[in-house]
Formats: structure tokens, sequence, C-alpha cells
């Protein structure tokens, strides 16, 4: 989910990250620090490298730090690493006053669109020589958007995305087959048979009250957020979004519930209960839904969100979870030795097994990452995920304005060319522009 909630991939080293070759660019990032050839590792300081001192890091959640802390003292056992529980959301503005009192974190996680802010504030450091290592396992677009002016200064770590999830078992008594539809229209003439509103029985469950869920709709319709990767252009204006707003008011016809009503508990809860053929939503569910197939019988699978007959793939919005280096760091080498395993084979295990969370990290390197091969939902998110649209760094209010755009459009309570209009006047307004 999205940034202020939890945001939520696509893609083996010897040792490490260690990749084709050594890094050659970035030298210049290095300062004083001093680079293992063999290794494809910064030599850690001596006290940190004799337990002497404590490496200190920030998570958001005790089992992930556990686990990693634990999977990076398998290789630097002498290493103590020490955790504070700190909400990624609300550590770059932390960083920013307990990084020059001295009180801060060595390592940090943050979303990649608070990586700016980081940077500014200069609590983010370049990753140095692990750029270019990072760079040949992971898409360009995530070393990218954590990037300014040439230098990566983050490592991504999990990315999600929303996407599809069916019913096979319910699929094949419907329709004979358990393979999914390709397209709304398909779903809207499963639909037409299915559906009975006086029980409550929907083919396709969906929350309609936020932009960030609605947005794989309203981009298969031809609308693009963002456009330029500019914050004073959101895209509200667009002729296409008109269109593309039109589009989606019409498919209350396949799922005939006000936005209030579109909760947890009406979509993921009642997917997991067996009776609903599709729902889009993340894999922050999968957990939900691993139980509610256990207990009534039936197997799920995801694949990519459905597109508009003729239209365009459909989009999601990207998050990215990142480790940073503070630059304030007493010890910089020891700092990107740790954020640089998080993206490890070893880290990326660890990470996986502990949150379900997916590794940052190209297809063929997931592939090999222990447990996800034999996880058969983890390809749908990840080919969604390479069509999903990573948005800059965006003010708070344009998820309120985009909400409110496509409540207004969802409940009818004023037509999509008005509701455009009152988008574009409140973002402007809120914006300053």
């Amino acid at each position: 989910m999205r940034g202020r909630a939890v945001v939520a991939v696509a893609a083996a080293a010897a040792v490490g990250l260690a990749a084709c070759g050594g890094p050659t660019q970035n030298e210049e990032t290095d300062g004083d620090l001093e680079w293992d050839e063999q290794s494809q590792q910064y030599v850690m300081e001596e006290e940190i490298a004799d337990g002497e001192a404590a490496l200190k890091v920030w998570f958001e959640e005790d089992y992930l730090a556990e686990a990693v802390i634990a999977a990076f003292n398998e290789r630097y056992p002498d290493v103590k690493v020490e955790y504070e529980l700190v909400a990624k959301h609300d550590a770059v503005g932390k960083m920013a006053l307990a990084g020059e009192a001295g009180t801060g974190a060595d390592v940090f996680m943050t979303f990649y669109n608070e990586v700016p802010n980081a940077i500014d504030d200069g609590t983010a450091a370049p990753l140095g020589r692990y750029q270019e290592i990072h760079e040949s396992r992971m898409n360009p677009t995530y070393t990218g958007v954590v990037s300014d002016d040439g230098d990566m200064h983050a490592v991504p770590v999990t990315t999600e995305s929303m996407a599809l999830m069916y019913n096979r078992t319910l699929l094949e008594e419907l329709t004979g087959s358990p393979e999914p539809a390709d397209t709304w229209e398909e779903i809207a003439e499963l639909a037409e048979d299915y559906n009975d509103p006086s029980t409550n029985r929907w083919t396709i469950r969906m929350s309609t009250a936020e932009i960030y869920r609605a947005y794989p709709i309203l981009s298969t319709a031809g609308w693009k957020v963002f456009p330029d990767h500019d914050v004073d252009d959101p895209g509200f204006g667009d002729p296409s979004l008109a269109e593309a707003l039109e589009y989606y008011a019409e498919l209350r016809e396949i799922f005939d519930v006000p936005s209030a009503d579109s909760t947890w508990e009406t979509i993921e809860e009642a997917f997991a209960e067996g009776e609903t053929p599709y729902v889009t939503t993340g894999p922050w569910s999968f957990a939900t839904f691993d139980e509610g197939a256990e207990q009534n019988g039936f197997e799920y699978g995801v694949t990519t969100m459905p597109t508009r007959e003729g239209g365009d793939p459909a989009a999601t919005f990207a998050g990215m979870h990142v480790a940073a280096v503070s630059g304030y760091s007493e010890y910089p080498a020891a700092a990107r030795v740790f954020a640089n395993f998080m993206a490890s084979d070893e880290g990326a295990a660890a990470v996986y097994a502990s949150s379900g969370q997916i590794p940052a990290l190209n297809e063929d390197l997931l592939s090999g990452i222990e447990g996800i091969a034999d996880d058969p939902h983890v390809d749908g998110i990840v080919a969604q995920s390479a069509q999903a649209d990573l948005v800059p760094q965006v003010p708070e209010y344009f998820w309120e304005v985009g909400d409110t755009l496509v409540i207004d459009v969802w409940d009818d309570l004023s037509d999509p060319g008005a509701a455009q209009d009152k988008a574009v006047e409140t973002y402007e307004e809120l914006h300053g522009l």
C-alpha cells in the first residue's frame, strides 16, 4: 500500500553482491574508505569489525530487524548491530535532527520517494562502489529513483504492487477454466450471471475510495499520473482523465457498492471466504488468502491487472522500501556494508522469509532466493510490478485530492468532468500554484 500506510519488485553473488568483475565507477565517493577487491566490500572500521562498538540501524518491524541482523551476523559474527524501531515514514525527518545531534542511526529504512529529502538534508550518503553492483542486479527504474546527479543514495530492498487475484477453483466451476480474465469486459460478462446484489455476491471486489486502488483502471483507460514526473503537474487536467473517469464510473455496474463500504472486510476477507472470483489487492493480503484458501478448500492465483478492451496495459503505483546510509555515521564503511547486505542474496532471503516482502532484484536473481521459487504467487506481483509506475515524491494532499476525485465519480456525487475540474482547482490551491 502507498507510502502513508505501507507502500509494496521485479526483477548471484558468490560473496555478498559480488557481480561480474568489480565496480569501476563512483570511486570518487569513497572518501577515505578502503575497498577490498577480493571480497568486493568496503573494509569495516576496526572498532565495528572487532565488536568494540555497535552499528545502529533503524527498522520499522522487530521481525524484519531480527532476521536481517541474524543473517548479517552469520557472515560477520563479531559485529554488533543494535536496532531501534522507527517508522519508515518518519525516518527521514527524524534523521535530519538526530543525525546532526549524534543520536541517529548508521543505516535507516525509508520509502524511495523520501530519498530526495534525505539527500537535501545530507542524511543519505552516496553508496560509492556498491552502486555499479546494485545497477547490475536491479531494474534501472529502481536504482534511478534513488539517485541524484548520477550517484545512488539508497539501496532498494523490497518492492510491491497491487495485482489481480483470482479464485482458480471457483472460476473453473463457473467458466470451465481456472484461468483468469484479461479484460474488464470479460469480468463484466461473468458478472451478468454471477452477481447477486440481494445476497451481496459479486464477481469482483475492490476498494473504490482511493486513487491508489483506482489507478490501474484509470491507467488502462489512457491516463498517466505525473506524466513528466513534475509535482506541479499530477495530470488532473489531462483530457485523457475525463475519458478514464467515465470508464471508471461504468464499472459500478459490476460492483455496485458505495465507496464507503469497500472496506477490508468486504473485499479481502470476503475473497478469503471462497465465494468471490476476483479481487484487486496486494501481497499484504497473502496471509489472509492463504489461510482462507486452506479453510475453505480453494486455490487462488495472482496475475497482472485487467485491461480495458483495446486499452493500455494497466499500471499500478509501485512501492519500494530502501535502506540509506546516514551522512552523519561515524562508521561509513560498516554502514555501507550493512546496507549493501540487505540487497545481497542472503539479505534478500532473510527479508523474504521473515516478512514475505519481495526483494527488489531482477527476476533471474529472485528465482534463486530461497522460498521464492516455490511461492506460486510471486510471479504475478513481479509481472505487474514491471508495469508499475514509481511516482516522484508527492505531497500528501495529492492522495487526498485523488481520493476525493474517485469517490465523487464512483458514488455519482458529481459527473466526471466536474469532479476533474474540482481536483485541478483543489490541487492548485493546496500546491500554491
